[in-house]
Formats: C-alpha cells, structure tokens, sequence
C-alpha cells in the first residue's frame, strides 16, 4: 500500500472535515490542490520540549493559509522517543514529510548517505536560509556540502546555581577550576550537594565532559575529535575526564549520581537539597516556574587552565528535516519555512519558551525575557567561536553509544580514562569505514 494511501486512509475522518470545511469556505478544492503533509515534531507542554502553545497557534495560521492541505500532526516526547521513532520510520520506507528530531552531524551524515533525506539545498536557495542561519549551525546540518536540515532551538550549558544558598554557605561565583573544587568542599561540609547530577540517562556526564573539554581544548579540538581529524586518546579529552574525576573526588555532584535520574537531578536543585544544577536551555522554562526569582541565577563555568578562555558546548535542540521519499517536497519545505519564518519569533519565543537559532541577535528586551534567560543565551552565543559541538549529538551513533555506556565507568573508577578513550577510537574507525563520520 502507497504511503499517501495508507495515511489518506487513516486520516479519513480528518481529511472528510478538513475538505468539507474547505469547500465551504471557498469553493470546493480543485483536486490537484488537494494533499496530505504528515509532520512529526515533540513540542508538547511540559518538559523539555513545551512550545505547544506556539507550534499550534503556528499551525493555524498555516493551515489557515493552505485551506486544502489536510495537516497529519504526530507528537512524540522530545529526546530518545522522537529519535528512535524516526530511526524506525527511515529504516521502514514509511516515513513523514516532516520531521523534527536529532542528532545532526554524524547522525545526519549517516541518514544523508543511506539516501532517507531530502536535499534542503535549493529550498535554503529559495528561502534564503543562509541569511538566517549561522555558519556553525549550517555545517552541522550539511554533508558533502549539501543541506540536510533546518536547525532550530539554540542548546547552551551551563549552571543553574542557588545564590541564596551561595550567600548562606559563603561561596563565590567561581573563577577558576580550583574555585569550583573549593565550592564543592565547602557545600558538601555543609551537608549539600554542591552539583546536582543525574546521569542514569547516560548523557548528562557526556555533555559534561564535551564542556570541559571545550575548556581546556577549545573549539579547534572538537571539530578535529568529530570529523575524526584527531584522535580520542589524546591530551585534551582526557586531560577533561582528569578534572572530572577531581571534581568526583571533591564530592561534587549527587551520592549515587549514576542511579540517579535526570529529572531528579533537577528536584535536588529545586528543593535545596542542591547548590546548584550543571544543565543547559532545554529546561530554561521548567527551572525558571519551579524556583523563586530572588533565588536563581546562571554562571558558565569559568576558564579551567591559563591556556583557554571560558567555553562551553553548543548545539541545535533538533532540527527540520524532509523525507527524500515525500510525495510533497516543495509542501514539506514551504511548511519548514512557515513555521521558522522570522514573523513568529515572538509567538516561539513568549508561548514557547525556545529561543531558535539565527545569525542576528535576538533583542530579549522587546519580547519581554527575563534577564536571566536573556543573559544565559546572550553569553553563550557570544563564545560561539570558542563552543565545542555537542559530542553525543555530533558523533556516529556507535561512539556515542559507548560515550553513554562507558563513561559512567570512568566516573566510578571502573574503566581508565584511557580504556575508555581507546575504545572510543576503535568505534570511530569502525565509523570511518561505514561511512558515518560528521563530513559537512
């Protein structure tokens, strides 16, 4: 059965009232104008991904706009739901026009070069999407000099910290590695977790190790670890893991931080049983509802050696993409263009609490953001030269596996820096011959 057929069919009821109410509305649809575009997307109302207020006022205006398209809408949760049904729908031959998921990089390398994405090429040529989007952003959505998706939602690191806490226990913001080690001593005498960690989602200790990394390598460092122009088991990597380990032997972060759940982590910050959460904007709405304003502020950790300048990692929450095998390419692009179209930044930003990522400036002041969000997003972006690529959402899918798995070994002491770091380098072999590494 034909995928247009199939969807027509279970979307019958949709298709009959959307139809009708086109007719109605301004005569009966010519039949060539009639089409299906089936999206994909996770902006739901709680969690990590809670635009759903935005993405639906959105949608109106567009469906508002193309009166005969009946709109196929499917929600997943964002993270590892949204990725792992995409995977399937690909790998299927059964996939949506649209779809908003992750990784980029190699994650998209490998989907652009088994042939399951459209080129957005001509659509970025027509839109003018060069214009938007910053040159960071346009190589991790690009292989082979091709664009494969429309980044959106600007992802940074950094520190959500108590500052009444900080007052109480009589720590400063940190200015130096050896500050963040006398932070911990000083919470955890108190009887405090001084960093929340919950890493039994196994990619909170990989971003935080990409960060530190980014603090003691730089971005250069990064981009050669990713395009596998440097290897794993070199200086910067796992001088990162060292200072890591020295942070776990400080008691930095949560008893049991491996069985401990990521939205856990984020209730030790919450009821103070926590000085601080080391995370970044994706939960910027949930942090910012759950803790009084007289209480919360941002750092990014500060510069770790003598050698580089404060950093952190970046990335793009997820990304547009278009199934090469849509029936309704020019459809599926011009819905990309509609939904990221500079006229609905207000509409993203004040009900969708997502800041997307483009190449000028965002005034935080007309929208009426806090000053905390503005500033966590205002610094960050500023360092974007200096900013290493999210490793977990940038390597193959086969690194980042044993990144998940094997890294809480290292923080227990289980696995050496260097067992772990060599293993990595067999895996991105592995991706080199397989055709998998990041290649923009």
């Amino acid at each position: 059965m034909g995928k247009h057929r199939a969807l027509v069919l279970a979307a019958a009821a949709l298709a009959t009232v959307t139809w009708s109410a086109a007719a109605s509305a301004q005569e009966e649809c010519k039949p060539e104008d009639r089409k299906i575009l089936t999206v994909w997307d996770q902006f739901e109302y709680y969690g990590m991904t809670a635009a759903g207020p935005a993405i639906e006022e959105i949608h109106k205006a567009f469906q508002d706009e193309h009166p005969c398209v009946v709109f196929s809408r499917s929600v997943f949760g964002g993270g590892f739901p949204i990725r792992n049904a995409v995977e399937l729908a690909l790998t299927s031959g059964e996939a949506p026009d649209v779809f908003y998921s992750w990784p980029s990089g190699a994650g998209l390398t490998t989907y652009a070069n088994a042939g399951y994405l459209a080129d957005l090429t001509p659509y970025a040529d027509k839109y003018n999407w060069w214009a938007r989007l910053p040159d960071w952003a346009i190589q991790r959505n690009s292989f082979d000099g091709k664009l494969y998706a429309y980044p959106w939602e600007q992802d940074l690191e950094y520190v959500y910290y108590n500052k009444a806490m900080f007052d109480e226990l009589g720590i400063a913001v940190p200015k130096s590695f050896d500050d963040v080690l006398a932070w911990c001593d000083t919470a955890s005498e108190a009887g405090k977790i001084p960093i929340a960690l919950g890493n039994q989602d196994l990619w909170p200790a990989v971003n935080m190790w990409t960060d530190v990394t980014a603090l003691v390598g730089g971005r250069q460092v990064g981009l050669d670890l990713l395009q596998d122009r440097q290897d794993w088991n070199t200086d910067e990597p796992k001088k990162a893991l060292d200072m890591i380990l020295q942070m776990v032997e400080h008691d930095c972060f949560s008893p049991g931080f491996n069985g401990t759940s990521y939205n856990d982590s984020l209730l030790q910050f919450y009821s103070e049983q926590a000085t601080a959460v080391w995370t970044g904007t994706w939960v910027i709405h949930s942090v910012v509802e759950n803790m009084p304003e007289d209480k919360l502020d941002i750092f990014y950790m500060p510069a770790f050696d003598a050698d580089h300048p404060q950093a952190t990692h970046m990335s793009e929450g997820s990304a547009w993409y278009v199934w090469e095998g849509s029936d309704v390419k020019e459809l599926a692009a011009e819905y990309i263009e509609f939904v990221s179209n500079p006229k609905w930044l207000e509409t993203w930003v004040g009900k969708g609490y997502t800041i997307p990522i483009q190449k000028t400036p965002i005034d935080f002041e007309a929208y009426g953001v806090s000053g905390l969000i503005a500033d966590a997003f205002a610094t960050g972006q500023a360092m974007q030269d200096k900013n290493v690529d999210a490793f977990h959402t940038t390597a193959p899918p086969r690194v980042t596996f044993v990144m998940y798995n094997d890294i809480q070994g290292v923080l227990t002491g289980e696995t050496s820096p260097e067992d772990f770091l060599t293993k990595l380098d067999g895996q991105m072999e592995e991706a080199k011959q397989a055709g998998e590494v990041w290649a923009p």
